[in-house]
């Protein structure tokens, strides 16, 4: 298949999961499943047809209010779907970025390959469970831990068991798909896999945990530190003090501006699980460039 042909399939794929997520996002408060029972409107709960749900498209179609009621509906649903279905258009264009990587690698089964194509349909479930996070701690200012906890479980196995595959049989592409930074992350020093993933969720969630406990959770909660586990789990060593950074930093600049506009005050709260996704998600996609643009400021 084309590589033209390949973003907009899935971006649509994308939009698909994005509805899917904004189910979560809605039933986290009413313990309903996700997975059971069809959708219905918020406001009169009527069951929605199929055309009511095509993502995107239902929404624009319907004035963005409900065809029974006319309550108006969330720009949460489609705005949810749209970002969904472009990161996941960022992931395809991420892994087909690496020189290395065969674009027909399915084509050639073996253990690496099966590894390679296991961990990247690993970003689109990483990408899904930092958009729930952080939707519903933009809405509720709070974390959701019945989806980051078992997040963590998943993705802590996964990085473990890659680990003991890629040593046990000598994998020599693989590691490098945790390298978001590119071949500049020698500046940060030489580490292991174990290393880098160790050490990735001692500062990552360590640091968090510290701010939490020293302002008493007023600028940190513990909920920040236990998805700051998570994404050390993901990015490992340094990925993660250069994606603590652009949280910090966006955050900063999200913050002064909210207040210069006086839509909040110095003692606001602000959601900051929104920033530390989009920190990890920057490194994730963008890690290696952006060190390249360092490096041609600085040298």
């Amino acid at each position: 298949m084309e590589f033209s042909f390949l973003l907009p399939l899935v971006f649509l794929f994308g939009t698909i999961i994005g509805s899917f997520l904004n189910v979560i996002i809605d039933r986290a408060d009413t313990k309903e499943s996700p997975l059971k029972g069809g959708s219905y409107c918020p406001h009169c709960q009527k069951s929605l047809k199929w055309w009511e749900l095509i993502p995107i498209f239902s929404f624009l179609f319907l004035k963005g209010k409900c065809s029974s009621c006319k309550h108006k509906l969330s720009w949460q649903y489609p705005l949810v779907e749209t970002i969904t279905g472009l990161l996941f258009m960022f992931i395809v264009m991420r892994f087909l970025r690496f020189s290395f990587i065969n674009p027909y690698l399915w084509q050639n089964i073996n253990l690496e390959n099966i590894l390679i194509i296991l961990n990247f349909l690993f970003w689109f479930y990483w990408i899904s469970v930092l958009i729930v996070i952080s939707v519903y701690d933009f809405k509720k200012y709070l974390i959701l831990n019945d989806v980051l906890i078992p997040g963590i479980i998943i993705t802590f196995t996964w990085r473990i068991l890659l680990g003991f595959l890629i040593q046990k049989n000598s994998l020599n592409i693989l590691p490098y798909f945790f390298r978001y930074l590119g071949d500049k992350s020698f500046l940060f020093g030489y580490h292991s896999y174990f290393s880098s993933l160790f050490l990735g969720i001692a500062f990552f969630c360590g640091l968090i945990s510290l701010l939490a406990w020293l302002t008493q959770e007023k600028a940190m909660g513990w909920g920040d530190a236990i998805l700051a586990f998570f994404l050390g789990s993901i990015l490992g060593w340094p990925e993660s003090l250069i994606a603590l950074i652009i949280g910090f930093l966006i955050g900063g600049f999200v913050s002064v501006v909210l207040i210069a506009f006086k839509k909040k005050t110095m003692k606001s709260y602000l959601p900051f699980a929104p920033f530390l996704s989009f920190g990890a998600l920057t490194v994730l996609f963008f890690g290696d460039i952006i060190i390249k643009m360092y490096l041609s400021l600085i040298l």
